[in-house]
């Protein structure tokens, strides 16, 4: 079995070799004639799948991305060809729910928002919603679902309507880029939606730039009583509008669901499509190449008489700030070259439960229970 992987994946070579000939390549070199009698096309996002790249290949049976998302992929050529096609679904939900978790720590400690009494209303209750709820519920934190095409098809947890959605303190976005078909999300929020919300709301992108109406997010910006907004994605990347930074009030270069178990776990699927395909039984998993979680000391919750909550939303900084990628972003972007140097050389950035928090002195019993459920299982030396 031959195979090509795109170099930004995590371990490929490690997961990979054992099938026959695995050989890398940087994002934007492989060229058509690169695919000659070769059985397995690795890719991550960065790599469009389409008929010119594949016109010699003569040989191709499975293009799999370790991303969840495959827009990259023109899976209707794929399925005329008769090549099966996979994407890692659900690998960085995980961490896109964190970097919406770290958004919300943000606003919390900086008195823009009151999480003991807000509400947050998720738009798209599939993998990265569905992680965020339970990170909410690990905090005691109130939240309303939204996702029109999984109600209609049986989940069995309550949702919200629409306009529940939009009152909320916070609205965050979780839904693929969907146009031209039953409930379409280009442009969902748009020069209306916006109309209706207020200075006291925080709206978060994400998903995808286009789930956004961007000009209309901008006239809104520029008006009275525009709402905080929060953008990991944008329109045009990475070619993005840079005009529009000043007015928000955290951004970044599309790096949510940039965690080391996200990516890694992108492999994972991978390695798995290529089992199947071979008719193997997978035999590496992730405990094989992570490491044990990283001991994190917090001394500065040990002595304030703060809510359990705050106390938790600091550990939670303290492993993963947002506010940290945003001024790198602001500091670093010239231009669309910049953006995407950005991506592909972020830092090192491991989950909540890749920590273990250590404290010096007893913490609060609901500091305790959150930290639990969150992962990070504290303990106290």
């Amino acid at each position: 079995m031959k195979i090509r992987f795109e170099n930004s994946m995590p371990l490929a070579a490690d997961y990979l070799n054992a099938f026959g000939s695995a050989e890398g390549f940087e994002s934007g070199t492989l060229t058509p004639e690169d695919l000659v009698d070769v059985d397995v096309l690795a890719v991550r996002s960065t790599t469009k799948v389409n008929a010119d790249l594949l016109n010699c290949a003569n040989r191709l049976a499975l293009v799999a991305t370790a991303t969840a998302g495959y827009n990259h992929i023109d899976t209707q050529y794929l399925q005329q060809q008769g090549i099966y096609w996979t994407s890692a679904a659900g690998c960085n939900a995980q961490a896109v729910a964190e970097y919406v978790l770290s958004v919300l720590a943000n606003a919390h400690l900086s008195n823009k928002l009151d999480l003991h009494t807000a509400t947050v209303g998720i738009v798209g209750a599939g993998h990265v919603g569905t992680a965020l709820s339970g990170l909410l519920d690990a905090l005691s934190v109130r939240y309303k679902l939204y996702d029109p095409p999984l109600q209609e098809a049986g989940d069995t947890r309550t949702f919200a309507d629409w306009q529940s959605i939009i009152a909320c303190d916070v609205i965050t976005l979780h839904v693929p880029l969907i146009t031209g078909e039953y409930f379409p999300t280009e442009h969902m929020i748009d020069a209306a939606v916006l109309a209706q919300l207020n200075a006291q709301q925080l709206l978060i992108n994400a998903c995808r730039g286009e789930v956004i109406d961007e000009a209309a997010l901008k006239n809104r910006l520029l008006s009275e009583n525009a709402p905080t907004v929060v953008l990991d994605v944008f329109n045009n990347e990475p070619g993005i509008d840079q005009t529009l930074l000043p007015l928000i009030w955290l951004a970044t270069p599309h790096i949510a669901g940039h965690s080391i178990e996200g990516k890694l776990l992108g492999t994972q699927r991978v390695y798995e499509a290529v089992c199947e395909l071979q008719g193997s039984t997978p035999e590496l998993t992730l405990d094989d190449f992570i490491a044990p979680p990283d001991a994190v000391e917090l001394p500065a919750l040990d002595s304030s008489p703060e809510s359990a909550l705050s106390l938790v939303l600091k550990a939670i900084l303290s492993v993963y700030d947002i506010s940290e990628d945003d001024r790198d972003f602001r500091q670093g972007l010239a231009d669309q070259v910049a953006f995407t140097f950005m991506r592909k050389h972020y830092r090192v950035r491991r989950e909540l439960a890749g920590h273990q928090v250590v404290a010096h002195s007893p913490l609060p019993q609901a500091a305790i229970a959150m930290l639990n459920a969150l992962g990070m299982h504290p303990k106290t030396v």
